[in-house]
C-alpha cells in the first residue's frame, strides 16, 4: 500500500493528537516555571493522556501551606531534598529525602518544612488538571502577592478548599 507525503503527514498529525499519552523524557531543566508559586511543571495531563500532573516544588525553611482539602484529585509526594511534616488534622507524619506519602482526596492535610534548609519534592496529582490551577494563581499574582477573594475563587473552581 502507497501512502503519499500528504497522507503520511496526516497519520503523523492524527497520532500527536490522540488521547494515548506518548512517551516523553523530559531533561532536569525542563518544565514551566512558575516563579512566584515555586512550581515547575515538569508533566502536564497533555503529555499523560490525564491520567496524572507531575510537578516540583520548593519549600523555603521553615515553611508550609495550611490545611487544605482536594476534592478532584489523590496526591503522591516524594521527598527529593530535605524533611516534610505532614499534618492530617491533629496527626502529624514526617518523612525525609527519599521519603514518599500518598494523600487521597477528602483528606484533609497540611505540608510544612520544619528544616532552616530548603525542602524540595516531586509530587503527582492524580488525575491530572490541577497545573490549570497552579497557572491561574500564577497569573493572578500582582507584584508579588495574590488577593486573598481571588485565591478563594480559583481554590473553590479546582475543588481546592482551605480549612484555616
Amino acid at each position: 500500500m502507497f501512502i503519499s507525503h500528504e497522507s503520511r503527514a496526516a497519520v503523523k498529525e492524527t497520532r500527536v493528537k490522540s488521547e494515548y499519552p506518548q512517551p516523553v523524557v523530559a531533561p532536569p531543566s525542563a518544565g514551566k516555571v512558575l516563579e512566584f508559586l515555586g512550581v515547575t511543571h515538569k508533566l502536564t495531563r497533555f503529555q499523560t493522556g490525564s491520567a496524572y500532573y507531575l510537578f516540583e516544588t520548593v519549600f523555603e525553611p521553615e515553611s508550609g501551606n495550611r490545611l487544605h482539602v482536594h476534592r478532584h484529585e489523590d496526591e503522591v509526594v516524594y521527598i527529593v531534598e530535605g524533611e516534610i511534616e505532614i499534618r492530617l488534622d491533629n496527626q502529624k507524619l514526617k518523612a525525609g529525602t527519599g521519603g514518599i506519602a500518598h494523600l487521597p482526596r477528602n483528606i484533609p492535610h497540611a505540608l510544612y518544612n520544619p528544616l532552616k534548609t530548603p525542602l524540595r519534592l516531586l509530587a503527582i496529582a492524580i488525575p491530572g488538571g490541577m497545573e490549570d490551577y497552579f497557572d491561574e494563581l500564577s497569573d493572578a499574582i500582582k507584584d508579588g502577592a495574590l488577593d486573598d477573594a481571588i485565591d478563594r475563587e480559583i481554590s473553590q473552581k479546582y475543588g481546592i478548599e482551605w480549612l484555616e
